[in-house]
């Protein structure tokens, strides 16, 4: 086995949140959010954000090839999930072996990976139906002619249709390929590393967040959370930057699109409500790992 064909510490990362996704039925809940038309007031931003998660997914899914040299690895004893709460999911419960762990840890992952691919559509067609046009889906026809023929039948035809099917396939195969080669001629940024286990809560982008925390002004967009979840991921950053409510106090948070609120400060603001929570006791255990899992990964990075 070459020492290439081993899984790096941020595909590890990709492959434990994906399985914490669909242990706590993340997606699924977006899908029901959407049906309820609680994206309805800016489906774009929904749109785009759903695609976000579509292209970092493609981006960390380990590649076939990896995927096989680590199961090589697992069956001669090797335990992948040995430092993670995994063993708590019902769904390792019974399984012993670490092949048969690593097996089952893909499976996931592909399932969760078909079930974005299902909200991505799910919004493009609501998005589409509401009056929006969907700008990356007329793109391929200015590509070169090496792509023109394939796409150019489906095109001339009602768009509702014919593009359903070959979006879905050069979703999970055709272009599967082309973007893994991308990524690799680009060196992800400390940011976008360090926000593996976390980029999902986010709208604005890793890079975004800290050029607006170095400002010490601007809006942190974030994804559909209780103002208590969110201040518990806020929280890793909140430390690593050692942010208070006198460096802190022009920094606003926009949570799943509502009107922004300040991060800092007494009453009405994000810190508020997570000290609200903890005097409640209405915490999250599972938002305060995120936090630690979070911390340590900036820590890990150093991004100030």
């Amino acid at each position: 086995m070459k020492s290439c064909d081993v899984m790096t510490q941020e595909e590890f990362d990709f492959l434990v949140m994906v399985i914490e996704l669909t242990s706590n039925g993340e997606i699924q809940a977006r899908v029901k959010q959407l049906n309820n038309g609680d994206f309805d007031s800016d489906l774009k931003q929904a749109l785009n954000r759903a695609r976000r998660i579509q292209r970092w997914v493609a981006k960390n899914n380990p590649r076939e090839e990896l995927r096989q040299a680590e199961l090589v690895r697992a069956a001669t004893g090797f335990d992948h999930f040995a430092y993670t709460d995994l063993s708590k999911d019902v769904r390792f419960r019974k399984i012993n072996a670490f092949v048969d762990r690593l097996g089952k840890a893909y499976f996931i992952v592909d399932l969760a990976i078909a079930e974005i691919d299902v909200y991505v559509e799910a919004v493009k067609k609501r998005y589409e139906t509401k009056g929006g046009i969907d700008k990356e889906s007329v793109i391929p026809v200015s590509a070169p002619s090496a792509f023109q023929a394939p796409f150019q039948a489906p095109l001339q035809a009602p768009l509702q249709a014919p593009l359903q099917a070959p979006l879905q396939a050069a979703v999970s195969a055709p272009l599967q390929a082309p973007i893994a080669a991308k990524v690799e001629k680009r060196r992800p940024s400390l940011a976008e590393r360090a926000f593996v286990g976390a980029v999902q809560y986010f709208i604005t982008s890793p890079d975004d967040i800290v050029r607006i925390i170095h400002d010490g002004t601007g809006t942190i967009e974030m994804n559909a959370l209780s103002l208590y979840e969110a201040g518990e991921i806020l929280g890793a950053l909140k430390d690593h930057f050692y942010l208070d409510r006198k460096n802190g106090k022009d920094l606003m948070i926009s949570v799943a699109g509502h009107s922004p609120l300040p991060w800092f400060g007494e009453t009405d603001t994000i810190e508020s409500a997570v000290i609200a929570a903890r005097g409640s006791k209405q915490t999250s255990r599972e938002f305060e790992s995120i936090r630690r899992s979070f911390g340590n990964a900036l820590n890990r990075y150093d991004v100030r």
